[in-house]
């Protein structure tokens, strides 16, 4: 009997492994602050982040001084034996919330908030230092996503790929990147004809499509299809531009000998 019971206790100190571990840097805070949360909230700790749940204190009913002088009241509302349980109850469970915080923050952090005693000032201190930090590095990320480029030369379809895999990444740090920056980092990203292709498919778009646009995703497609095609033609462009300079050189070659052929037959003849 005692197994599950020890079973239980561990589960419950222990946060899932789906909680991402906070990064220094505060790359994560965004979506390491949510999942948290919610982590927090299902094992019913919550309450001692938020400070919303207080350390069980004695109160007393009010004093009442009737006409004649006597009083009334300055009772404990609460019986001595019951407050300890409840204090510590408490305690413990501060102890637990504290032992879940620490386990998903870097070690930095941890020797700062230390000193602190209870957990709320604890997470009071992350949120403000982490909010801060997270704020900066999502704008660093999210700049070098819309500044990305398809290098010269480069293999179109595998970068708008890695572009399309890149923007699920930021977001599981939590930097959002909009269908509108999506098409405008995909069109600022390619090669002048296949953005000016891109150009003319957005403009044919708000001309005819009901939604007067096109989905990123689908952007992407008819890039990619589009890529293909203009590799095919520079393809046969190259391979004719080979055939030329041997037909030149051939008929540089026929050439002479048939002048001097013809020479000779006229000597011959005089």
């Amino acid at each position: 009997m005692s197994t599950p019971s020890v079973t239980t206790t561990s589960l419950s100190d222990t946060l899932p492994s789906s909680i991402p571990k906070l990064d220094a840097s505060g790359i994560n805070w965004a979506i390491f602050s949510v999942r948290f949360q919610d982590a927090i909230e299902a094992k019913g700790f919550w309450n001692h982040f938020d400070g919303s749940s207080l350390r069980p204190e004695q109160t007393y009913t009010p004093v009442v001084t009737a006409n004649d002088g006597t009083t009334t009241g300055g009772a404990e509302v609460t019986p001595a034996d019951e407050l300890t349980k409840l204090q510590l109850q408490w305690d413990k469970d501060e102890r637990s919330a504290k032992s879940l915080l620490t386990q998903k923050i870097p070690d930095s952090t941890l020797m700062r908030i230390h000193t602190k005693k209870s957990v709320v000032d604890r997470w009071n201190s992350i949120v403000t230092e982490y909010t801060e930090k997270g704020s900066y590095a999502q704008t660093d990320l999210r700049q070098k996503f819309l500044e990305l480029k398809c290098p010269p030369q480069g293999n179109i379809r595998e970068f708008l790929d890695n572009l399309r895999v890149k923007k699920e990444e930021l977001a599981t740090v939590g930097v959002i990147i909009d269908d509108g920056d999506y098409r405008s980092t995909i069109l600022s990203s390619l090669p002048t004809p296949l953005a000016n292709f891109a150009s003319m498919q957005l403009a044919a778009a708000r001309m005819f499509s009901s939604e007067k646009t096109i989905s990123p995703d689908i952007l992407i497609s008819l890039i990619n299809e589009e890529a293909d095609r203009q590799k095919v033609q520079k393809g046969r462009r190259t391979e004719a531009g080979k055939g030329k300079p041997d037909e030149k050189d051939e008929a540089l070659f026929v050439s002479p000998n048939s002048g001097r052929g013809s020479g000779n037959g006229g000597r011959g003849g005089a």
